[in-house]
């Protein structure tokens, strides 16, 4: 009896130490990731990741794989840096992706239904490439470096870590493209040549994704564009010819009529109502500038969640948990990329150094409708006397002079020296350290 109860007994450790392997792997890891993100702030994005390297220029990526906040949304970030008369070579992806021109000029060309699409690019322009289209990037500038900053959906995408795959359409030893994968005969037969000319031209290039072009290539390459460019012409100035017509060009993002303006910065977005490519990526564009110490009024955006990156100047992120203790509160400088989730109060304020600027992708292309905490259109004067009151236990015509003290809007003036750290109770830090890990864990339910 004894015997058997303890071979019973080590049956059920087994089973259950079984069921923790298969099952619980999950789990554990879920811990592990909850742990690995307490190190640092997850509304601060990490560094990105390199795919491409060469001498001519990178591509990086942040993906789900590394942010949880991009995973939920299923999106990622990428960067592409070209130095002058550079080319990225021709390629399609498995995802779309909103292309936004950080700095430099560019020629973006792209295979459409009815051929080939060149398009010349400046600083502020948005353009989206569909998954699936072949298309390259050609850095015209002889001096500048090209800086791209974009967001690609990852839905679509058969990579499971949140990254977008790149299928080159033209290479040869390095990167090597799709048409490798194919026998030699069949492409000799399919293209109607040797096998010498086949393995002639999918052996030459070793220079990697990003090559640099001579002097003459990039003669050839704008003589190119010249060919085309009635085309492009006819596409821009008779829409009733071609009914798609502005989906095809860029929207540029600075030369739009600012959203909202006052003394102390603007503001500007972009919807898929103003261009609508950005409807069928789901996506909005926008862009900040505040004035050396000027506040963007503490706000939520009831649609979208943002995600930025900081293109001049230092400022401060400060974000609010639903408890009012502190989801973040940090200095940040140019290259600095953070998220704010969709409902989440939120508040940027520009240092007394110099001007504080950030663009980034909003997670819906409805227009985001901003509700402000403070300012002349602030929430908080809308509502009712007599219920404020109550809320906030302080008599109406008291609380009234402190909430209608403020006559500015949405860009608030500069603080006359720098906004000190905020100072924290145990028990402050006690809330934020509880909602932190709340909102850790719910990323991984």
């Amino acid at each position: 009896m004894k015997i058997s109860m303890t071979f019973s007994s080590i049956g059920l450790i087994l089973c259950v130490l079984l069921f923790l392997v298969d099952n619980g792997g999950s789990l554990l890891q879920e811990n592990s990731n909850v742990h690995r993100h307490r190190a640092r702030n997850p509304f601060i994005l990490s560094e990105p990741l390199r795919l491409v390297k060469t001498e001519a220029g990178t591509v990086e990526i942040i993906s789900g794989e590394q942010e949880d906040l991009l995973q939920v949304h299923q999106i990622g970030l990428n960067f592409v840096t070209l130095e002058p008369q550079a080319l990225l070579l021709p390629q399609y992806i498995d995802t779309s992706c909103v292309l936004y021109v950080q700095q430099g000029k560019v020629r973006l060309g792209w295979v459409r239904d009815d051929g080939l699409s060149q398009q010349d690019m400046e600083t502020g322009d948005v353009m989206i490439i569909p998954g699936g289209n072949v298309f390259y990037l050609f850095n015209t500038d002889v001096a500048q470096r090209l800086r791209i900053f974009g967001l690609f959906d990852t839905s679509e995408s058969l990579d499971k870590r949140g990254r977008f795959q790149s299928f080159y359409v033209a290479g040869g030893f390095d990167p090597p493209t799709v048409l490798s994968g194919f026998d030699s005969d069949v492409l000799a037969a399919a293209l109607k040549v040797s096998r010498e000319e086949v393995t002639e031209i999918l052996s030459a290039q070793s220079k990697g994704p990003i090559v640099y072009t001579t002097r003459r290539q990039s003669e050839m390459m704008s003589r190119s564009l010249s060919s085309w460019s009635w085309m492009n012409i006819v596409r821009d100035y008779v829409p009733n010819m071609f009914q798609k017509a502005a989906d095809y060009r860029p929207y540029n993002l600075l030369k739009k009529h600012r959203g909202f303006r006052n003394k102390n910065g603007w503001t500007i977005a972009v919807d898929g109502k103003e261009y609508r490519p950005l409807k069928k990526a789901d996506a909005g564009v926008f862009a900040v500038s505040l004035k050396p110490g000027a506040v963007l009024a503490p706000h939520w955006n009831p649609r979208a969640t943002e995600i930025a990156v900081v293109t001049n100047g230092t400022g401060t992120i400060q974000i609010s948990y639903p408890n009012g203790s502190s989801a973040l509160d940090q200095r940040v400088d140019v290259g600095t990329i953070f998220v704010v989730p969709r409902y989440y109060p939120m508040c940027q304020i520009a240092s007394r150094d110099g001007p504080f600027e950030f663009v980034g992708f909003s997670t819906s292309s409805r227009p985001n409708q901003p509700q402000f905490l403070a300012g002349a259109t602030s929430v908080l004067r809308a509502l009712d006397d007599d219920t404020l009151a109550v809320a906030f236990d302080v008599p109406s015509d008291r609380l009234r002079t402190i909430l209608d003290g403020q006559e500015d809007a949405v860009i608030l003036p500069g603080f006359t020296e720098e906004p000190r750290a905020a100072s924290k109770t145990k028990y402050d830090e006690k809330m934020s350290k509880m909602w932190r890990e709340m909102f850790l864990s719910e990323l991984y339910s």
